[in-house]
């Protein structure tokens, strides 16, 4: 049975600070994260912990700038993160009857790139939120202006913002409202998530993180960013715990809906799978499942994970490129499954082994690389590795196991080299990216 909505608002109290610091958990994680952030340049760091379906422990550590500690309710974009807010969303349209999974979206807006594909009547909603639709991430991918089909929807996965920002269209085209407001009247406003919002001329900046590189230094990038059913969100910590026990809770949906939503749609890989809205961990002790949902940007790194059978949870928000170094230390460290569900995500299809090769090997593959946006991407040999850094890109070792592919340890992401001129990004056992030298 899922919990009424005025005993879910009761559950949303921050337990005392007294009590929390009494936690061995909580008290390692005050003592550790300052260390693992200070190592890995990250300037501000969120976190939030749900246990027993109640927010239990929010705190935020570092710095928005020199001299001004971050505050308890700083603001974070989330980056991809906000996917999943996007799906919960549709999913309460569909509770109240004024949305369906598997109506084609074209009823309500077609991209024109796609109007003659003979696909076209096979993206629906359950294609775009399980990232079946057979879109590339963004159409801008490889060079590419257009959007396209890659496969048939319905078949595979390929994770695709593009997909969101199809529905987010449909979406609008029906309801005649921009989805920040449907988002407001459905999510935020119910749930009381009232930091939670896109960018706007009021928004309160002085609590914003602002985004940073792998040294921990500052990009000069805009705070403007549009309103995307794939990206960009701004909210705190705080408010996406309860967006969290919410959905664990089961947003009020029938029980047939919520088991709907969580069932597995597609296999990304063993015991990893996509369901509506997020990524899907099974095989955990008791028959517990995860849902999990990163974000990655330039400057952000975000990460939250919710166990809806123990109703418990993790959430991190980081504004560095290198935040990952930092959430998966503590999720590990928060969840008694915490190690698995990140060796299951980042599980390699194929197994890497490191070997040794020739260093004027390594350093026929040294220099700047620039992607289609120009963004940049510096190869640089350190011993018998590679050390990756740039744009929106962790400063992280790679290591070889031929003598043109090198595998960063611990996750699913390898970068090739064809030839001396190019280089392609691999993550889950797909190629995401091909690159030029600069």
């Amino acid at each position: 049975m899922k919990i009424s909505h005025a005993l879910f608002l009761i559950t949303l109290v921050l337990s005392s600070p007294a009590s929390a610091q009494q936690d061995t958990v909580i008290t390692s994680l005050v003592r550790d994260i300052p260390i693992w952030m200070a190592q890995n340049h990250v300037p501000c760091t969120g976190v939030g912990i749900i246990e027993d379906g109640r927010v239990k422990w929010v705190k935020t550590f570092g710095y928005l700038k020199e001299g001004h500690p971050a505050p308890l309710h700083t603001l974070f974009n989330i980056a991809s993160q906000t996917k999943p807010v996007a799906a919960m969303l549709t999913m309460k349209l569909v509770r109240e009857g004024l949305w369906d999974l598997d109506e084609p979206l074209s009823h309500y807006w077609t991209d024109p790139d796609v109007v003659n594909n003979p696909w076209l009547n096979k993206l629906t909603t359950r294609t775009v939120l399980s990232h079946q639709t057979g879109f590339p991430n963004w159409r801008t991918d490889n060079g590419n202006t257009k959007l396209r089909f890659d496969f048939e929807p319905g078949t595979k996965f390929r994770y695709s913002g593009e997909g969101f920002e199809y529905l987010r269209r449909a979406l609008e085209s029906k309801f005649h409202q921009p989805l920040n407001v449907l988002m407001q009247k459905y999510l935020f406003k119910p749930l009381r998530m009232h930091q939670t919002q896109y960018w706007s001329k009021t928004l309160d900046t002085s609590r914003f993180a602002m985004w940073h590189n792998g040294q921990g230094n500052r990009y000069a990038v805009s705070i403007q960013t549009s309103v995307s059913a794939a990206d960009d969100l701004i909210t705190t910590v705080e408010d996406y715990c309860k967006f969290g026990l919410a959905t664990m809770m089961g947003l009020g949906l029938s029980d047939t809906l919520f088991a709907q939503m969580v069932r597995p749609q597609v296999q990304v890989k063993e015991n990893y799978y996509r369901c509506l809205g997020w990524g899907l961990v099974t095989g955990l002790p008791d028959g517990e499942y995860a849902l999990e949902h990163g974000g990655s940007d330039v400057g952000v790194r975000t990460m939250a994970v919710f166990l809806p059978k123990s109703k418990r949870g993790v959430v991190m928000m980081t504004n560095a490129d290198n935040g990952m170094f930092v959430t998966d230390q503590v999720i590990k460290r928060v969840l008694a499954v915490g190690n698995q569900v990140l060796a299951t995500m980042n599980k390699g299809v194929v197994s890497h082994e490191r070997i040794a090769i020739a260093e004027e090997v390594i350093k026929r593959y040294t220099g700047t690389y620039v992607q289609n946006n120009g963004k940049l991407m510096k190869v640089e040999q350190q011993g018998n590795a590679i050390k990756v850094s740039g744009d929106g890109v962790p400063t992280a070792l790679l290591y070889p196991e031929s003598t043109n592919k090198f595998f960063l340890e611990g996750y699913d992401v390898q970068i090739e080299f064809p030839d001396t001129h190019s280089l392609i990004i691999y993550e889950n056992g797909k190629q995401v990216m091909k690159i030029n030298r600069e």
